[in-house]
């Protein structure tokens, strides 16, 4: 809902400026957004740094119009059920607390929610295989990996460090259950 109010919004001001008819067309998750770009059937797409790398390997011709300032420092952090017994973190190579633990990823696409924190894991000596079960569980977005990791269903999760930050800012998130152990170092 709020996506379709902020983005049409946007198609609104696009389509006044450009004098060209702009729609808003939500999509289901990432790899629907690349799939629609790739076909034709999205014209303009805010992709991010994973999805973004796929959509212009896919679709010749492709190419990248603009970035958000903060993009260029992006960071996404690690957060822990309180009960899992996990402290924060202070240098990267204590993340071999990890191991053994049940952590969730967002969904596999995203670039801050999964393929840069298992980056920094597989950096710091942790391989998906060392993960509880033998491999990360996927929450499907941001939001639902802080539910699970507040639930307690997952001891450890990692997302984007503004969604984090907007859901402790709205009230959403139970800090007395889940909190930060570790902000990546930034990437773009």
């Amino acid at each position: 809902e709020k996506l379709n109010r902020l983005y049409g919004s946007l198609s609104d001001e696009l389509s006044d400026s450009l004098n060209v008819a702009v729609r808003y067309v939500p999509v289901s998750n990432y790899t629907a957004a690349v799939s629609a770009f790739r076909s034709g059937s999205l014209d303009l797409v805010w992709f991010g740094g994973l999805t973004g790398v796929q959509a212009r390997l896919q679709t010749p011709g492709a190419m990248v119009l603009a970035q958000r300032d903060i993009d260029a420092k992006f960071t996404s952090v690690f957060i822990a059920n309180g009960a899992s017994g996990l402290r924060p973190i202070t240098s990267a190579d204590q993340l071999v607390q990890l191991k053994g633990r049940r952590l969730a990823f967002g969904s596999e696409s995203s670039t801050s929610g999964r393929l840069m924190p298992q980056y920094f894991l597989g950096e710091n000596g942790v391989t998906m295989a060392d993960l509880a079960g033998g491999a990360p569980g996927f929450s499907g977005s941001h939001d639902a990996t802080i539910a699970v990791v507040e639930s307690g269903a997952y001891e450890v999760g990692a997302l984007n460090e503004q969604v984090w930050r907007s859901n402790v800012d709205e009230s959403r998130v139970d800090t007395d259950k889940v909190a930060v152990i570790w902000r990546t170092p930034p990437y773009v």
